[in-house]
């Protein structure tokens, strides 16, 4: 049986997106930001029929979905169904949950990711700055965020500049996710600009992913990218949480595992 969830259901649905929570930080964090009754959130589950147990959920959160479960069989016509209906253009998850969608739906690309997870077991020498590296890298958190909303528009101006980010994230968007709590972001500035950054994203208690990693071209190869990472990840493993991140760039990602990052698995997007 698939339904529609409300506010009944939420310690259900915690107790279950949890015993896999790196996969569903983004869930655990719309849920927690948004809860069930706002309108960019939805979220429906199906129940076992005998045990009467939650064992699918699939969650919208703007026009992106993700679907995540426990289960080796689920409703899947049921759910394509909904899936039809939000006309939304991505639905993503961890591999072996998304994979049967894509002979269910019309699928007009997949694209397959790294995910890889950094906890308080790191060798904290692999995070080391000098003091000039730290004192480089400034940061744009709650606190802060209305003195800094100049820089806000010169990390929106980087993003743009990237050509692997496809969707990058508007000013707005960026403001709201960092005066939630969501996010916060690391930088880097020289010659009047935002040259490098890396930033949180679906920031909780225990857990944030890492997201929108990157240095404006001119200035690459000057190791930017990894100072931010560097004091990102210091600062998260001091506070108790555990970083996840998406790779799919090689070089990348052998910067993230001289950092400490370990691959957990792989991460696939289907465009709709």
């Amino acid at each position: 049986m698939i339904r529609k969830l409300s506010n009944a259901d939420f310690e259900t649905l915690m107790d279950f997106v949890r015993k896999e929570k790196e996969w569903n930080i983004f869930i655990i964090g719309d849920i927690l930001s948004f809860g069930f009754d706002s309108p960019v959130v939805e979220v429906w589950g199906e129940f076992d029929i005998v045990s009467g147990n939650l064992k699918a959920v699939l969650l919208r959160y703007r026009r992106d979905l993700i679907f995540y479960s426990d289960s080796d069989s689920w409703d899947i016509d049921s759910f394509c169904n909904i899936i039809l209906t939000t006309k939304c253009k991505v639905l993503s998850g961890k591999k072996d949950v998304i994979m049967p969608f894509l002979k269910a739906l019309n699928v007009l690309n997949k694209r397959e990711q790294l995910f890889m997870k950094l906890d308080s077991s790191v060798d904290k020498n692999k995070l080391s700055l000098s003091q000039e590296e730290f004192e480089k890298v400034k940061v744009i958190n709650k606190d802060n965020l209305e003195e800094n909303l100049d820089k806000l528009e010169l990390i929106v101006y980087l993003y743009q500049s990237i050509e692997e980010f496809l969707n990058p994230s508007t000013f707005e968007q960026l403001r709201q996710d960092v005066l939630m709590g969501r996010s916060r972001i690391y930088y880097i500035e020289e010659d009047g600009m935002v040259v490098s950054s890396a930033r949180t994203g679906s920031e909780i208690a225990d857990m944030a992913m890492v997201l929108s990693v990157c240095t404006m071209h001119e200035y690459r190869s000057r190791g930017y990218a990894t100072i931010c990472m560097k004091r990102l990840c210091s600062d998260l493993i001091k506070e108790g949480k555990s970083l996840c991140l998406f790779c799919d760039n090689p070089k990348a990602a052998n910067i993230y595992r001289k950092i400490g990052f370990q691959q957990i698995g792989t991460w696939v997007t289907l465009g709709l």
